[in-house]
């Protein structure tokens, strides 16, 4: 069996647990290539029909590029290639509107306003709302690009936000939880059903998680409760994930969702070795 994993420009050789999987696979006697995604649709798929599987990792820049992104889909959609997660679950996730359709199913989200024309007054619904901080970002974004806090005392500064950044573009407010500085914690699923934890903590006096940022991984138990939603979203897909992580905070016993990554999330393997060996697991079932 071979597979083919998809990365960037940006990061050729992966991450480190990628390379570990593909160094374990190997003993297992399934081979991996590594390939740009943007260079899908300028390969012959015959060649790409040849892998078992056409698996997303690190395009960590596909959201800066989403024309590129629907054109690869539909070229994958086209020639029947094993795109995972499939085609329809990248498309639904790519755009943050998707937030509403698991609102619409009751999953609790963290309080959102969705902005997809210009409004005048979303500001000052966001004070009526009692919001003191607020989080400004794109539809369509990743990894806190072009994304702002403003508080209530800077209407000035949000609107030049809103021209400079999302005037012909359709935005997210949220309010800002400052729960945050808990800790935020995303909950990994596979498909053979195995589900981990990391919490994720900002450096002190920031919001956010990432590592470039300063943010502290550690592995945390599995909470029943995250757990479900998680189950909610697969059966929403008739379980045909291969990978989800649900990312959210806990405020008042109750757990609000911030995002949900079924295209290209960082899965902390690095973190976590039994969470690794389920990967590999689920990577030679297919």
């Amino acid at each position: 069996m071979v597979l083919l994993f998809l990365t960037s420009s940006e990061m050729p050789d992966l991450l480190p647990y990628d390379q570990e999987t593909i160094k374990r696979l190997s003993q297992q006697g399934i081979d991996v290539d590594i390939l740009d995604w943007e260079m899908v649709i300028h390969t012959d798929p015959a060649k790409l029909s040849r892998y078992k599987a056409i698996i997303i990792r690190t395009i960590w820049n596909y959201f800066k590029k989403p024309e590129s992104v629907i054109e690869m889909l539909d070229f994958c959609e086209e020639n029947n290639l094993s795109l995972l997660n499939p085609v329809d679950i990248v498309r639904w996730n790519m755009d943050k509107r998707y937030l509403q359709d698991l609102q619409d199913d009751g999953i609790e989200l963290i309080p959102t306003e969705f902005v997809f024309n210009h409004q005048a007054n979303v500001f000052q619904k966001a004070i009526k709302r009692g919001w003191q901080k607020m989080v400004l970002k794109p539809m369509i974004s990743g990894g806190s690009y072009h994304t702002f806090v403003v508080t209530d005392q800077e209407e000035k500064r949000f609107n030049e936000l809103i021209e400079e950044f999302f005037q012909n573009r359709p935005y997210l407010l949220q309010e800002f939880i400052p729960e945050i500085s808990n800790g935020e914690i995303s909950t990994l699923c596979f498909a053979n059903g195995y589900s981990y934890s990391i919490k994720k903590v900002p450096q002190a006096g920031d919001y956010r998680v990432q590592f470039n940022y300063g943010g502290q991984y550690h592995v945390c138990p599995v909470d029943t409760k995250i757990q479900a939603i998680a189950q909610k979203i697969q059966r929403r897909f008739n379980n045909t994930t291969l990978y989800q992580r649900v990312d959210g905070v806990w405020r008042e016993g109750h757990f609000l969702l911030m995002e949900v990554e079924l295209i290209e999330p960082d899965l902390y393997l690095g973190q976590h070795e039994e969470a690794l060996n389920e990967w590999v697991k689920n990577l030679v079932l297919l």
